[in-house]
C-alpha cells in the first residue's frame, strides 16, 4: 500500500515538472521518503536547472528576493553548485548596490524635503537635482518647492507695492511671511534691507522731531526684521534713552533726566526739544538745589518731609554693551594690532585670527607665504578668501574642490568642504547668523604652523566657549566671551549673564589674561621657515 502511495506522489512530481507547475513540483519531491527515491532525485535535479533559469529571469528584473528564493531551492538538486554560487554572489552583489543607492536617493529626498520645510527653497531645489528625473516622490517634491518659489516671487512684488503705496507694517508682516517659506531669497533680503533702511530713517525723523511714540510704533513694525543691523541698536538705544529720561522725570530724578536727555542729544545734535529739554532740567535741578538750601528746605527737613533729591545720585547707565558695542568711556589701549595674530587659549588650542575681509591660501614652505600658510605642495598663492557684505567668496586659477564640486569661483556656504590638495583640506563653517565671523576647520591630515586648527576670519565679533555657534572653542570659560574690535584693537567682555560684570578689557599683545575662567594670550603670527622668520 505504501509503494502504490508513493509511486503516485512521484507520479505527480514528474507532471508538475513536465508541465512546468515548479513551485508543486518541489513542494512533491522535497518530501523525505519521494527524495530519498531515485526518481524523486532525478526530479530535483532537473529542478535545478529549471530554478536557476528562473532565478537569471528574476534577476534580470530586479526580483532580488525571488532570484535568491529559487537559488536556494536549486541548490537541493545537489547539481551545478558552482553556477548557483556565482549566481547568487551576482544578485547579492546588485541587491546590495541597489539598496545602497536607494538609501542614498532616500536621504537626499529627505534632506531635500527638510530644507524646502524650513526655508531654504533653493539649496532644497539644487538637492533635488541630484535625485533622478522620472522618481515620482522628486518629482511631487519639485513640484512643491517650485510652487512655494512662484509663491514667493508673488509675495516679492506684493510687498514693493506695499511699500511704494507707503504701507511699511503691512510690508514688514509680508516680508516675515514670505521669510517663512524661503528664509534665504536674495530678493527678499534685498527688500527687507531697504525696508529697514527706510523705517530707521523714519524713526530717526520721529525723534529728532520729537515724536516719540511715533518713533516706537515705527521701530515695533518691523519686528524680528534687521535684528542684525547695528542701525536698528542704535535706534532702539536712542528710544530707550528717551523713555527713561521720561521715566527718570516723572519719578523727579531730574539729574537723572537731564544726564538721559544729554546722552541722546549727543546722538541727535540737530533735535531742537532735546536742547529745550537739556536746558529747561538744568535750570529745574538748579531751582530745587537752591530751595533745598534755603529756609523752607530747613523747615521741610525738620517736619521729616522728602523732597524730590535733584543732585547726588549716580548717574544711570545709559547702555548695556551689546555683542558688537564698546562703551565709549572705557580705557583704551596700545594700538598697532596686526591684522594677523595667534591666539592660544586653554581648553582650546591655537587659533589664527585674520583681521580684514581678504586672505590667501597657500602652502607655507615659501619665502613669503599665505595668510593661510599650509604645510602642502600648493602654489605659494593657490586661492584667495573674499568677505564682500556677509558673504564669502573662494577664488583660485585652478579648478578646486568646493562641497564636492570642482570651481574656480565659488559663494561658500555653511559646512562646505573645500579640498585644495592631497594635505589642504578644510571645512567652511559659519557658526552664528548673529556675526558675519566665519571659520575654516582643518582636517586631521592638514597642517598649519604653530599647530593651527581653526582659522577665524574675525568681523566685527567673535564668541568663545563651548558649543557649535562659538567660533573659538574654550572647555573651561564658565560663561561665554565675546570677542570684539575697537579702536584697531582687540577687546573681550564676557557675556552677561546679570549676575556677574561684564566690563570690556583690552587684549595686549604678548600679555596673558585671566578671564571667566579661561586664560589666554594673543602673539604676533610668525612663520619660521628655513633662514628666515616670517
Amino acid at each position: 500500500m505504501l509503494s502504490q502511495l508513493l509511486f503516485v506522489r512521484l507520479k505527480a512530481a514528474e507532471n508538475a515538472l513536465k508541465q512546468g507547475r515548479l513551485d508543486e513540483a518541489y513542494r512533491l519531491a522535497l518530501a523525505p521518503d519521494v527524495r530519498e527515491h531515485r526518481r524523486g532525485a532525478a526530479v530535483l535535479a532537473a529542478l535545478t536547472d529549471r530554478f536557476l533559469k528562473r532565478a537569471r529571469k528574476h534577476f534580470q528584473d530586479d526580483r532580488f528576493t525571488e532570484a535568491l528564493v529559487d537559488l536556494d531551492r536549486a541548490e537541493t538538486g545537489g547539481v551545478m553548485k558552482e553556477k548557483i554560487v556565482e549566481l547568487r554572489e551576482q544578485v547579492r552583489t546588485v541587491e546590495a548596490e541597489q539598496n545602497r543607492k536607494a538609501q542614498s536617493r532616500q536621504e537626499r529626498l529627505q534632506s531635500a524635503r527638510r530644507r524646502i520645510e524650513h526655508g531654504s527653497l533653493v539649496a532644497g531645489r539644487r538637492m533635488l537635482d541630484e535625485v533622478s528625473q522620472g522618481d515620482r516622490a522628486g518629482e511631487q517634491l519639485r513640484h512643491q518647492a517650485d510652487e512655494k518659489l512662484a509663491d514667493v516671487d508673488e509675495a516679492v512684488k506684493f510687498i514693493k507695492n506695499l511699500i511704494v503705496q507707503g504701507q511699511l507694517s503691512q510690508a514688514a508682516e509680508g516680508i516675515r511671511r514670505a521669510k517663512a517659506a524661503d528664509a534665504y531669497s536674495a530678493d527678499l533680503a534685498r527688500i527687507e534691507a531697504n525696508l529697514c533702511a527706510s523705517v530707521l530713517r523714519n524713526v530717526k525723523s520721529a525723534i529728532i522731531e520729537g515724536r516719540i511714540g511715533r518713533a516706537a510704533d515705527e521701530l515695533a513694525c518691523l519686528g524680528s526684521l534687521g535684528d542684525n543691523l547695528p542701525e536698528k541698536q542704535e535706534a532702539a538705544d536712542m528710544l530707550g534713552l528717551a523713555k527713561q529720561a521720561g521715566k527718570n522725570m516723572r519719578a523727579h530724578r531730574y539729574m537723572e533726566a537731564r544726564r538721559d536727555a544729554m546722552s541722546l542729544q549727543r546722538l541727535l545734535p540737530k533735535a531742537g526739544w532735546l536742547k529745550q529739554v537739556v536746558g529747561r532740567l538744568r535750570n529745574l535741578d538748579d531751582v530745587l538745589t537752591e530751595l533745598t538750601a534755603g529756609p523752607l528746605g530747613e523747615s521741610l527737613a525738620d517736619d521729616k518731609v522728602d523732597l524730590p533729591v535733584a543732585a547726588g545720585r549716580p548717574a544711570a547707565k545709559l547702555f548695556s554693551p551689546d555683542d558688537t558695542v564698546a562703551l565709549p568711556h572705557r580705557v583704551g589701549t596700545k594700538s598697532g594690532m596686526p591684522d594677523r595674530v595667534l591666539l592660544l587659549i586653554n581648553g582650546g588650542g591655537s587659533y589664527l585670527i585674520i583681521r580684514g575681509d581678504n586672505a590667501s591660501i597657500g602652502r607655507a614652505a615659501t619665502t613669503h607665504p599665505a595668510d593661510m600658510a599650509i604645510y602642502s605642495d600648493l602654489n605659494e598663492r593657490h586661492a584667495n578668501v573674499s568677505r564682500v557684505d556677509e558673504d564669502y567668496f573662494l577664488f583660485s586659477a585652478k579648478e578646486i574642490e568646493i562641497g564636492g564640486r570642482k570651481a574656480k569661483h565659488q559663494l561658500l556656504r555653511d559646512s562646505d568642504r573645500i579640498v585644495l590638495g592631497r594635505k589642504a583640506k578644510m571645512t567652511f563653517r559659519l557658526p552664528s547668523r548673529k556675526s558675519p565671523t566665519a571659520v575654516f576647520d582643518l582636517s586631521d591630515t592638514t597642517k598649519m604652523p604653530n599647530d593651527v586648527r581653526r582659522i577665524v576670519m574675525f568681523s566685527r565679533q567673535a564668541t568663545i566657549g563651548q558649543g557649535p555657534t562659538a567660533h573659538i572653542q574654550c572647555r573651561h570659560a564658565s560663561l561665554p566671551l565675546i570677542l570684539f574690535e575697537r579702536g584697531g584693537a582687540l577687546w573681550i567682555r564676557p557675556k552677561s549673564d546679570g549676575h556677574v560684570d561684564n566690563e570690556a578689557r583690552p587684549l595686549i599683545m604678548g600679555e596673558t589674561m585671566e578671564i571667566a575662567g579661561a586664560s589666554l594670550v594673543v602673539q604676533p603670527w610668525t612663520i619660521r621657515t628655513p633662514g628666515r622668520t616670517a
